[in-house]
């Protein structure tokens, strides 16, 4: 007597992810998405902030629009790919349950419209994942022409250059495609048009050149490199 009645049964480990997913999307704006287990900080499993929560995204949710502002926000550049099936590995705790209906140019996730999906359940094996171009811009600097010159890249807002070491002619015909210049003729490596300046990125591009953009082509990610800027590629095109 005077007791509180006893709950019959247990709340699943689901539901209960499910309720506290609820509170938290209902209660926090912030939405930061992050990548996890990626080769860098612009690939790897999506997740997204939910107060001192991170959630896992389902495949079925995310589409091109919503992964270009993730990429955008996050400073990595273009869209390469949206990956499923945990590709990235499974997550844990609880999964992302909305929709997001973004229409492309948003600066950030939380401005996205969102929508419940219909369906409420999920599973970690069907996480998604996305690959990001981590370069936010290319250029061709201190040549007699805007289709020749030192070629840097922007990459996490930071202007840089590359090393020579591992950049060819194919390459070089994809960057000359994606400025509109025509085809690569020469790639001079050496710092043929001058030393430039910030990081020298070593980061291998495995392009056949036949990609419209540098972006679509493999990359190696391998940062910051001994390499000075007196070996800073350049590129001539046609």
């Amino acid at each position: 007597m005077g007791g509180m009645m006893p709950v019959k049964g247990h709340l699943s480990t689901q539901l209960l992810w499910f309720l506290v997913l609820l509170v938290l999307q209902l209660t926090n704006s912030d939405k930061q998405p992050r990548l996890i287990e990626g080769d860098n900080a612009c690939s790897g499993r999506l997740e997204i902030r939910l107060g001192h929560t991170w959630a896992t995204v389902s495949d079925s949710h995310l589409d091109p629009k919503a992964a270009s502002v993730i990429c955008n926000e996050l400073q990595c550049g273009a869209v390469v790919s949206i990956t499923g099936g945990d590709h990235f590995g499974e997550g844990q705790g609880p999964i992302w349950t909305e929709e997001f209906q973004c229409v492309g140019n948003e600066s950030h996730l939380a401005y996205c419209p969102r929508a419940p999906p219909m369906n409420q359940t999920g599973s970690h094996a069907d996480d998604a994942g996305l690959i990001c171009s981590r370069f936010t811009g290319f250029r061709l600097v201190n040549g007699s022409t805007q289709c020749s010159g030192r070629v840097e890249v922007q990459l996490l807002g930071a202007w840089g250059t590359v090393c020579d070491s591992r950049w060819d002619l194919s390459d070089a015909h994809v960057l000359c495609r994606q400025l509109d210049c025509g085809f690569a003729v020469l790639a001079p490596g050496g710092g043929h048009f001058g030393r430039g300046t910030g990081p020298v990125w070593r980061d291998t591009f495995h392009c056949n050149g036949t990609e419209p953009h540098l972006w679509h082509c493999p990359v190696t990610a391998l940062g910051v490199s001994q390499c000075f800027h007196d070996r800073d590629v350049s590129v001539i095109c046609s």
